[in-house]
């Protein structure tokens, strides 16, 4: 199979795969000298099923995600034990409009989430990843009920109502890409993934959220 010029530069820099026939991820993983649970990971795989031509990152794709904020604050690496996924369960909405919500109704601390992923409303754009003062001072959240896992666990919350529509295609990548970079790079494999309604009596983040996939990648 002739490589375009493009792949064939990002497949030179080791940048990304181009899949040949015959291969599989085990062996590729090997060849590159990464782990088959990293490769999917980085490429949103569920399951081992890969097609020649088929282009699979060899690094974590975080381009997304506004890594000198999410790096500012000095991160206690055990004291987070949970990411923690929502949605907001309203069409359109953004951190500074959750923010003002939340402190009329008396958090001090505004903003109840760490992170909050954008849906193109509000002039926040699709799949773009908002920082809260949460994280940045590295503060408990007031995203569940539990004061426990307020405590040690980072909240994220997907803009949109999932119960009835869908994660989108850049929100779905960039929050991968924010759960693996907290959970692989920040944090070292520490924290356990979940989604709300895991933990108490609630529908949220909605039956349309990705969770099941989330947890193939995530564990």
């Amino acid at each position: 199979m002739l490589l375009d010029p493009v792949d064939l530069l990002g497949a030179t820099l080791g940048r990304y795969h181009v899949v040949k026939r015959g291969e599989n991820l085990t062996l590729i993983a090997k060849r590159h000298g990464i782990t088959v649970t990293n490769l999917k990971i980085w490429n949103g795989l569920t399951s081992d099923v890969i097609i020649p031509g088929q282009k699979l990152y060899l690094r974590p794709q975080h381009s997304s995600l506004p890594l000198t904020t999410i790096n500012r604050p000095r991160v206690n690496t055990t004291k987070w034990k949970n990411i923690i996924a929502h949605h907001s369960a309203t069409g359109n909405g953004n951190a500074k409009i959750f923010d003002a919500a939340h402190r009329r109704r008396g958090m001090e601390n505004g903003l109840a989430y760490h992170f909050v992923i954008c849906n193109g409303t509000n002039g926040c754009a699709d799949g773009k990843v908002e920082v809260g003062l949460r994280w940045l001072r590295q503060i408990r959240g007031g995203h569940v009920k539990s004061e426990t896992y307020n405590a040690n666990s980072i909240g994220i919350c997907v803009v949109g109502n999932f119960q009835e529509g869908w994660v989108t295609r850049r929100q779905e990548a960039s929050l991968v890409a924010l759960i693996d970079y907290l959970k692989n790079t920040v944090l070292k494999g520490r924290p356990r993934f979940r989604v709300h309604r895991e933990l108490e009596q609630t529908i949220c983040p909605g039956k349309n959220f990705p969770a099941k996939k989330l947890h193939g990648l995530f564990g």
